[in-house]
């Protein structure tokens, strides 16, 4: 996916990506599995760089439980979102919103998060190889040594999944969106594929 394809399908998503993970009990299984993992194995207090935000349902969550965050998405539109969501919840002082792209963190020195994460879609819109990497690479650059890198991507079950519960109400919603980014028949796959890394459960 380009980055402007990415920038497009998000910003016609608009509120509803920052409603997906709440707004069935299928989704919000992602969110309470993502949440257990994360209080699982963060520190108890520190930096936590969000990378690929989107509309900051991670970095309210966890700056709400006194974390200072720093979130990045490539989306402007995502983080209009994030910044109101961030007001409403009374937590601006500890969040900082940057827009940028996973695959280039060089706003960040090394070693300057006590965890990194990139949660959602962010990985599995980068389907060539070379871009994936580059941007697992920066995530482990940018994080402090033994701290963790939490990672998630969109798994085939998933796929399945949305085709049930989840894509084909909102395709009979709003069919010329998914027709934007459904492969025509000429289309050929991409074959899509850490230290530190924990994964979550399959974004949705």
């Amino acid at each position: 996916m380009s980055k402007e394809l990415v920038k497009k399908f998000y910003t016609e998503l608009s509120i509803g990506e920052w409603e997906r993970l709440t707004k069935n009990p299928y989704n919000r299984l992602e969110l309470d599995s993502t949440l257990h993992y994360l209080d699982k194995h963060l520190p108890k207090s520190g930096h936590v760089l969000d990378a690929g935000c989107g509309p900051g349902r991670y970095t309210v969550e966890l700056a709400k439980q006194g974390y200072t965050m720093t979130s990045l998405d490539l989306t402007p539109h995502m983080l209009e979102i994030a910044r109101e969501q961030v007001e409403k919840a009374g937590v601006t002082d500890r969040v900082q919103l940057h827009e940028g792209s996973v695959e280039d963190l060089s706003i960040f020195e090394d070693n300057s998060f006590d965890a990194v994460m990139c949660l959602g879609g962010p990985l599995s819109h980068l389907v060539i190889e070379e871009r994936r990497q580059r941007a697992v690479d920066e995530l482990i650059r940018v994080a402090k040594p033994g701290t963790p890198v939490f990672a998630s991507v969109i798994g085939r079950l998933a796929i399945c999944m949305n085709s049930v519960v989840y894509l084909w109400p909102e395709m009979l919603e709003a069919p010329d969106v998914y027709r934007d980014y459904t492969p025509s028949e000429d289309t050929t796959p991409v074959d899509t594929g850490s230290r530190h890394a924990t994964s979550t459960s399959p974004r949705n």
